[in-house]
């Protein structure tokens, strides 16, 4: 389990990218609850770009089915530790 420091550090990292892959969104924007369409504009183009986006940075696959789920900054964060310990801070 990821501490709150490294949880910190995944979803600041996080919400640089959203920032970065999303267009008109900034940092400032993006809170770990935020849902990604009601909250951040992300449309169904903008996701996908953000889905791969992630998985470069994280050298990650993430399938389609499991990609759907994710809705919210949180549950990406909370993905990406489960998928990539290493991003959370642990030891592989």
């Amino acid at each position: 389990m990821p501490s709150h420091a490294d949880e910190r550090r995944l979803l600041d990292e996080l919400r640089e990218l959203l920032a970065a892959t999303v267009e008109d969104l900034t940092v400032e924007e993006v809170e770990p609850d935020s849902s990604l369409k009601d909250d951040l504009g992300v449309d169904s183009l903008a996701f996908l770009e953000l889905v791969a986006a992630i998985e470069d940075r994280w050298q990650i696959q993430v399938p389609e089915e499991e990609a759907a789920q994710l809705t919210t900054v949180r549950q990406i964060a909370a993905h990406l530790a489960a998928a990539a310990p290493a991003a959370a801070g642990e030891a592989p």
